[in-house]
């Protein structure tokens, strides 16, 4: 399996799995949420992330953390560090800035800024990549946020209801390419988690990934799809929060023909507090 399809379906997942958050002023509700992952293959650990942030009046800022470890490390050794702030409501968010840090095991550094502006965003990269080889046109961008954003967007319960617990998705541009996450409800279910950090019943979403624009992924290139790609996410009331709960997810995954990438909550607190019980198997 090639290192970068590996890694356009772990990233896809683990845009699935993590949730933002905001401040703003000092006698406005807060809300905050701190989660934490960690992403196995076959079972078998190889990398961790966490989000943390905070959410206060209409504004939010949140901050990304994701690092691979153990026999992995030996030939894929990755780091990404992100952050993001703007403006959120009950059903709309709006980006001002999305910042990222990536290393890969070459030590190649790489760092991508999005600034958003009425609409309009303007793109920073160092070093420079060609955006002109597969451009995205102004129009494609209109509408679209960053992936923390989106992240923020459906984990926050922007746009879930009765009809679509989980969501129905979001509109993305990550500065290479734009493209659409979009989620098919499925049913309620129980989950246990085999680490203790969840123990009910969950909504089980199908997540599908078009891409619209930009740089070519080889694995779309060839015509082919993303494997099937399903999460169960679970509703945690909080005041503060800007729809009145957060949508967390508690576990995503992919099966493969060479094995099952996962991403299962390891940790999570809503308001400083934990939102579900533990119970060990």
């Amino acid at each position: 399996m090639p290192e970068a399809r590996f890694r356009r379906i772990l990233f896809a997942l683990l845009g699935a799995a993590a949730i933002a958050i905001p401040a703003a002023a000092a006698d406005a509700p807060q809300s905050s949420l701190d989660v934490a992952y960690t992403v196995a293959f076959w079972a078998v650990p190889f990398g961790h992330t966490w989000y943390e942030g905070k959410i206060a009046s209409n504004s939010y800022d949140a901050k990304m953390h994701f690092e691979t470890s153990g026999v992995i490390s030996v030939f894929w050794n990755s780091i990404i560090d992100a952050n993001v702030n703007g403006k959120i409501a009950a059903h709309t968010i709006t980006p001002a800035v999305y910042d990222s840090y990536s290393q890969d095991h070459n030590s190649k550094k790489q760092r991508v800024k999005v600034s958003f502006d009425n609409g309009d965003s303007t793109l920073f990269a160092d070093p420079p990549f060609k955006t002109n080889k597969y451009p995205v046109s102004e129009e494609l961008k209109k509408g679209a946020v960053d992936p923390m954003s989106a992240i923020t967007q459906i984990l926050a319960g922007l746009k879930a209801d009765a009809k679509n617990p989980c969501g129905t998705g979001a509109q993305v541009f990550d500065g290479r390419r734009r493209y659409d996450l979009t989620f098919t409800y499925v049913r309620d279910e129980p989950v246990k988690l085999t680490n203790g950090q969840f123990n009910g019943t969950a909504h089980l979403c199908q997540i599908h990934y078009n891409q619209i624009a930009g740089f070519k992924q080889k694995i779309v290139a060839e015509g082919k799809a993303l494997p099937p790609m399903f999460a169960d996410f679970a509703d945690v009331m909080s005041e503060g929060a800007p729809s009145g709960h957060y949508v967390i997810a508690v576990k995503v995954w992919s099966t493969l023909s060479w094995g099952t990438v996962t991403v299962t909550l390891d940790s999570a607190k809503v308001d400083g507090k934990t939102p579900f019980s533990s119970v060990k198997s």
